[in-house]
């Protein structure tokens, strides 16, 4: 989420400051992009999710809401319940490709504030309100069980990690000499702030974990952000990481109805143990992860560029 939010936000902080193209079109080619992106294998796997759960290989459930599904609302306010869980962290970030450009975009054409003002005036919003309700809600989860299925993964709960991110992004973009300078430091106090969530977290300190483990938790990976943000090539052996950043939401799709129809054979016991299963279920989420970005996700990315001629927008990097 934050590094999401560092990203997107970045992309979204340049398009508001240009001048001379229409602010609605820049809108409409932002969703374009973004909704090219990811909505095609969102769909494609949600039939997928269905069909499963209609063999009885998925032991998920479908009835009348499930439609909700279509319009990522499963987790927005409530706790995902029917099948299809891991897209749960999907929906908030699709919540946040919708709210947030519309609510930067309206801020800039309805007040005279200028771009970079209006973004960090809506980057705070986005961290303070869900902290906020964060705090409010965490009492009605008994149990870190509960807090882990509900609290955890509602978006309107989770957008603030993202709303670590566009700060990052809009201080990247004002201070880029210091937000270089500090990185090494940044880095110490972020990843001794990320062990420490680690630690912390458990159902021994429920509270903490319910409410200022994600706040510490998304901060401390926006610290990681200036060293990060500093390497500009790939080493030799950086190749495979890149191969998998490609299909990385492939696989995030893949996984798990990768894994409904490997479950039978590891319920069953090996001589070898599970090492020969695991290693054949990875082998089998990359190579479909591959197929599923190589035949499907790249044909609808491809389309993004001529859509954004056609707005007449200078296409970004989205």
């Amino acid at each position: 989420f934050v590094l999401s939010g560092y990203l997107i936000g970045g992309i979204l902080l340049r398009a508001a400051a240009l001048e001379g193209e229409p602010w609605h079109r820049r809108l409409l080619d932002f969703w374009q992009r973004r909704w090219l992106r990811t909505l095609p294998n969102y769909y494609l796997f949600l039939a997928v999710n269905i069909a499963l759960v209609q063999a009885g290989l998925n032991g998920g459930v479908i009835n009348r809401n499930t439609w909700i599904y279509v319009v990522f609302m499963q987790n927005l306010y409530k706790p995902v319940d029917l099948f299809f869980w891991e897209s749960w962290s999907l929906v908030v970030e699709e919540w946040f490709y919708l709210l947030f450009p519309i609510l930067l975009f309206s801020v800039i054409a309805l007040t005279s504030f200028a771009a970079k003002r209006a973004y960090l005036l809506l980057a705070l919003l986005f961290i303070v309100a869900p902290m906020l309700l964060r705090f409010q809600l965490a009492p009605e989860a008994p149990t870190l069980w509960h807090m882990e299925q509900g609290l955890r993964k509602l978006a309107i709960t989770r957008l603030d990690a993202i709303g670590w991110g566009i700060l990052a992004a809009w201080l990247h973009a004002c201070f880029p000499s210091a937000f270089r300078q500090v990185r090494w430091p940044m880095l110490i106090v972020g990843t001794a702030g990320m062990l420490g969530c680690a630690v912390a977290y458990g159902s021994e300190r429920l509270s903490f974990s319910s409410t200022h483990y994600f706040t510490l938790n998304a901060l401390s990976m926006a610290l990681l952000l200036p060293v990060l943000s500093s390497w500009t090539r790939a080493p030799r052996w950086g190749r495979g990481i890149i191969f998998i950043s490609l299909v990385s939401y492939a696989l995030y799709l893949v996984h798990q109805p990768m894994r409904y129809v490997f479950n039978r054979w590891f319920a069953v016991e090996h001589e070898a143990g599970l090492f020969l299963p695991l290693l054949l279920y990875w082998i089998a989420c990359i190579a479909m992860s591959w197929l599923v970005y190589r035949f499907w996700e790249r044909r609808f990315m491809a389309l993004r560029a001529g859509i954004s001629r056609r707005l007449g927008v200078v296409p970004s990097r989205s």
